[in-house]
C-alpha cells in the first residue's frame, strides 16, 4: 500500500488526507502510541469528522479549540472552547481536579474513562514519524504529532484529531 493510499484509508473528512513525505508506506509514517508519547500538554491543531457525522456546534466535542494534558499519574484533563485557549484558561484547567483517567493498551489505543462512567472511550492513537503535507490544509503534520481517531460501534471512523505538543505550557 502506498503512503498516499494508506493515509486515505485512515482519513476522515478534514483529517489527514493525501500526504507528501519521505515515507512510502503507512508503517513508515505512523506508529502506535506508547504511554510515554502522551505525557505532557497537547493542542488540537486539526479536527475533522466523517461526512456522515452530524455536527452540533454547541456540543463541546466539536469545539474548534481543544487542549489535552496527560499526566504521568494516569490522570487526564481535556478542555474545549469556541475561542482560542488562553493562558488563564489553561491555568484554570490545571487547577480543577482531574475527572478522567487514561491508559495506552498494547495495540497503542488510548483508553479514557471519566470518573463515575461505566463505559470507556477508545481512540486509535498513532505518532507521526514523518512529515505529512495535506493539500487541503496550511498546517502540516510533523514528526511527533499525535493522531487520535475515534470509531463508532461499526468500526467506522467518526472523528480525527491531530495534536501537537506544547512545550511552553508545562504542568
Amino acid at each position: 500500500m502506498t503512503w498516499r493510499a494508506a493515509l486515505l484509508t485512515l482519513g476522515v473528512a478534514g483529517g489527514l488526507g493525501a500526504g507528501v513525505g519521505s515515507a512510502q508506506d503507512a508503517s513508515e509514517a505512523l506508529r502506535p502510541c506508547l504511554r510515554g508519547d502522551l505525557i505532557g500538554t497537547w493542542a488540537v491543531i486539526r479536527f475533522g469528522t466523517a461526512p456522515s457525522v452530524r455536527v452540533d456546534p454547541a456540543d463541546p466535542y466539536f469545539h474548534p479549540h481543544q487542549r489535552y494534558v496527560f499526566d504521568a499519574d494516569a490522570s487526564m484533563r481535556h478542555l474545549t472552547s469556541t475561542r482560542p485557549v488562553t493562558r488563564e484558561d489553561h491555568r484554570a484547567m490545571l487547577a480543577a481536579p482531574s475527572t478522567t483517567t487514561w491508559a495506552v493498551d498494547d495495540r497503542g489505543r488510548l483508553i479514557t474513562q471519566k470518573k463515575g462512567a461505566s463505559e470507556r472511550d477508545v481512540d486509535v492513537c498513532q505518532v507521526l514519524v514523518a512529515k505529512v503535507v495535506d493539500p487541503r490544509s496550511q498546517i502540516p503534520a510533523l514528526p511527533g504529532d499525535l493522531l487520535l481517531t475515534h470509531y463508532d460501534d461499526n468500526a467506522m471512523p467518526v472523528a480525527r484529531r491531530l495534536l501537537r505538543k506544547l512545550a511552553r505550557f508545562r504542568e
